[in-house]
This record gives C-alpha cells, structure tokens and sequence, in this order.
C-alpha cells in the first residue's frame, strides 16, 4: 500500500515550488529590464557620439543633470530608510519609551497594527456573550501573524532606543503567551472530557473571561502605540470606527 503524503509534507513542498517559480520569474524580468536597458544606453551613446558643437554641449548637460537627479532621489529614498528618528510613547501598563524608528520600521508598525485592531481577539467579549473558543483561536492566530512579520522583516539596526519589533515581542511573550498558555490547555481539557457541552457550562469560564478582557484592554495599548509609531494621524477615528461596528 502507498503511503500517502501528509498535509505538512505537502505544504512545504509546495511552497518550495512556488518560491522556484517566483525566483524564475523575477530573473527573467530582471534579464529582460537589463538587455533593454543595454539597448537602451547603446541607443543614447550612438546619438550622443553623432553629435557636434551646441548639440553635444546640450545633451552632455542633460544627462549629467540626470544623473544628479537620480542621485539625489536615491539619496532621498535610501535616508528615509536607514535614517533612525526618535519617538517617545507613553504606554498604559507598559512604560513610557522612546522608540528608534524610520520609514522600513513604520511600515512594519502599520502591519502590526492592522494585525491587532481587526482580530476578534481585541473586540469586546460580553461576561456571557460570544464564544471564548474564537477569542482563544484568534490570540493564537494573531501570535503566528506576528512571530510571521517579524521573522520576515530584516534585523533593527544597532540603537539604544527600543524598536518596532522589541514591542511586538513583549506583547508575545508578556501578553498572549501566558494568557494561552494557561487557557488553552484548560478550554481544550473540558472540550475533550464534554464535547457535547455549552463553554457556558464550563466551571472556569468566567475567570477566564475576566483575565482574557484584561489582555483585550493591554493589547489595545500595544495597538495604538503600533499606530502612533506608524504615523497614523486619524488614530482615534479608527477606534471609533471600531465601537460603532461592535455596537451595531
């Protein structure tokens, strides 16, 4: 009989092939980009070498000015990336800190705050409403989201200030962490013993939901300090937005 592959020896396999087609890809756009490029430059130098007097004076002129220009958009673009600017958050139940950030690091606060305002994990959990099953999925789905970026973005430069990613860490490992680490293993034993019981007749549901509130309103914390070092300007209007959909 033929042993049938499993479905994580499969997903890596396909992702290994998927990674091969994106680098075969992105090189022949890169082959392709650079021999028109070549021609591109063979065609300016042939006209340029054709020309005399005034002509030549003129396009020796213009391209040095674009090669200025190029630089200084360079320069301009590489600056924002690698120049570290300074921030200070007051962090409720955290600290105040100060924060080394730039315009790479912005883009990553702005993911991560996008990742913990719209999981069900920080929406409001009624004493008797709603299901701690989802809530509990959606911290652990929120953790693997974050673990994920950050693995993913490159390593912060050297700094004395705290980091982008030291804050997601902490929220991690001090706040969803312990939290799941308690509940889960607790959720899932009666679940197992009484599957064809309401959570609702679960003995520590109550405790569980007052705890799990408690890391909602930390995780609030973590996601508008996530904003404000995104730079979003209109961050109360997000949070408004958010009561208004929750309350409907």
């Amino acid at each position: 009989m033929l042993n049938r592959p499993r479905p994580d020896e499969i997903a890596p396999a396909i992702n290994y092939r998927v990674d091969r087609f994106r680098y075969f890809v992105r090189a022949s756009v890169v082959l392709i980009l650079g021999t028109l490029l070549g021609v591109l430059i063979g065609w300016l130098v042939f006209s340029v070498s054709t020309l005399r007097g005034k002509a030549l004076f003129l396009a020796e002129g213009a391209l040095i000015g674009l090669i200025i220009s190029a630089i200084a958009v360079a320069y301009n673009r590489g600056s924002g990336f690698l120049t570290l600017s300074e921030i200070t958050l007051n962090i409720p139940e955290v600290a105040e800190m100060k924060f080394a950030i730039n315009l790479e690091y912005r883009r990553v606060a702005w993911k991560l705050f996008v990742e913990t305002l719209t999981r069900t994990a920080t929406q409001p959990l009624g004493m008797e409403d709603g299901s701690l099953r989802e809530a509990l999925t959606s911290l652990y789905n929120l953790f693997s989201a974050t673990r994920e970026l950050l693995k993913n973005m490159p390593p912060s430069k050297p700094t004395s200030k705290a980091t982008v990613e030291m804050l997601a860490v902490k929220m991690l490992n001090e706040e969803i962490r312990p939290f799941l680490s308690k509940w889960h293993v607790r959720l899932k034993k009666f679940e197992t013993t009484r599957p064809a019981s309401d959570e609702s007749e679960w003995a520590e549901n109550q405790d569980c939901r007052k705890e799990l509130e408690d890391v909602r309103n930390r995780l609030i914390s973590y996601t508008k300090a996530f904003g404000q070092l995104a730079g979003v300007t209109n961050l109360a209007e997000f949070f408004d937005a958010q009561r208004m959909m929750t309350n409907k």
